[in-house]
């Protein structure tokens, strides 16, 4: 079975972003602090983004936005994308209420990072992920739809360039006696990504 996420833009699961006006990620804090203590997101032109390296990023990122999921408890969500470029990394929001506003959100990301020359886009997004086995589920699929069902929210993460997979992981988690239960987390996977228009 292929995984990844439809509505977020891969395909089989289908995983749907939750709308958002705002993000409440943590990952800006996480820059701010690495720029000022460590240097570790000021890179130079010479430097190259191996995979493996990106992975260990994206799994960085990922298990602090798992942290805030923990703290926050389901009213949690983010919407947000780390662009790396040959002269450093910089973090974007993405914000809309609907399937047209998201792609318009992306598709201008996209724009931007490509003037930028960048060598890879990290997304990390809540929503909801569903299992699917035929093709036909997913032709079927529409916006909103695993809402309704009730499907489980989870933290779903891409990594994307010019060179690389695109690779997917996720997280479920849910809501037991005010306690947010995790799922069990994803490797990397392959995944045809669809959420970020004309990328790579």
């Amino acid at each position: 079975m292929r995984r990844g996420a439809e509505a977020a833009g891969v395909k089989g699961p289908v995983t749907e972003e939750l709308p958002r006006a705002k993000t409440n990620s943590a990952i800006p804090s996480l820059i701010r602090t690495c720029r000022t203590v460590t240097g570790h997101w000021s890179l130079t032109c010479a430097e190259m983004h191996p995979l493996d390296d990106l992975k260990q990023l994206a799994l960085k990122l990922f298990e602090l936005e798992k942290g805030h999921v923990l703290e926050k408890k389901q009213e949690y969500s983010c919407a947000v994308v780390i662009v790396v470029t040959p002269e450093g990394r910089y973090y974007e929001e993405a914000e809309f209420n609907d399937e047209a506003e998201r792609d318009a959100v992306y598709a201008a990301i996209v724009e931007r990072a490509k003037a930028k020359n960048a060598t890879a886009i990290i997304t990390i997004n809540t929503g909801r992920q569903k299992g699917v086995e035929a093709k036909q589920e997913l032709d079927s699929y529409r916006w909103g739809q695993l809402a309704e069902e009730g499907q489980p929210q989870c933290l779903f993460l891409t990594l994307s360039g010019p060179k690389i997979g695109p690779l997917s992981m996720s997280l479920p988690f849910f809501l037991e006696n005010d306690q947010v239960v995790l799922g069990k987390q994803s490797d990397f996977e392959t995944v045809i990504l669809n959420l970020l228009p004309n990328w790579p």
